[in-house]
């Protein structure tokens, strides 16, 4: 865990032009990713502890999902009892897909084609029409609203200030409201799950998603 979150952060500074900052002792794991990425105050030259705390909360929440695809991926890859890193691989290869960790930036990019809330409703009509689909909506397991998604809106209300400064959350916030009221989507028990908002919290964290998505 620990090689993989300074890789990670090497690749990210690498691809952003940042100098990669080497961790320190006595700092968390989630400190020193924020640390090693460049994500600190000016101040202190230490990580927000109010981030620190969010990005923690999201990731515990992420991670606890039991057996998902990508952890299957991994799973069934060890009982042939290769490598640690081929393991590894063919985890982050199952996570990548768009129906699994790439869900987050397609969501996401989904919410940005749409512009501005003026165009909610011609992208409603569209998905209803089977023309296009609304990325964020829909679970294979849950017919209930994602239990995950609750926790994503409470960081991001905690971070209010942050999120205000973001339009395209505005739209995410519509599109949810328009769906939650229609009854194709209703009938469906199609709900919000936890892809939709959850590049959101990272954008106001001020880290790039789309970069740390293409990692």
């Amino acid at each position: 865990m620990a090689n993989m979150s300074m890789l990670t952060a090497a690749a990210y500074c690498h691809h952003i032009g940042r100098d990669f900052t080497p961790p320190r002792a006595g700092l968390s794991y989630i400190e020193n990713f924020l640390l090693m990425t460049g994500h600190v105050e000016a101040a202190t030259g230490l990580p927000n502890p109010r981030y620190v705390n969010a990005i923690e909360r999201l990731w515990v929440l992420i991670a606890d999902h039991e057996m998902t695809c990508s952890t299957a991926a991994l799973l069934q890859t060890a009982s042939a009892l290769p490598d640690v890193i081929s393991c590894m691989v063919s985890a982050i290869s199952a996570l990548y897909g768009p129906l699994h960790g790439g869900a987050i930036e397609v969501a996401y990019k989904n919410i940005e084609s749409i512009g501005s809330i003026s165009n909610v409703p011609a992208k409603i009509a569209r998905v209803k029409a089977g023309k296009e689909r609304l990325y964020g909506y829909g679970h294979r397991v849950y017919r209930v609203t994602d239990p995950r998604f609750v926790f994503i809106r409470e960081i991001l209300n905690e971070l209010s200030e942050e999120v205000e400064k973001d339009p395209l959350l505005k739209v995410a916030f519509e599109v949810d409201r328009v769906a939650s009221e229609d009854e194709y989507f209703t009938s469906r028990n199609l709900r919000p799950n936890a892809d939709l908002f959850a590049a959101f919290v990272y954008k106001a964290l001020y880290v790039p998603f789309p970069v740390i998505s293409e990692l």
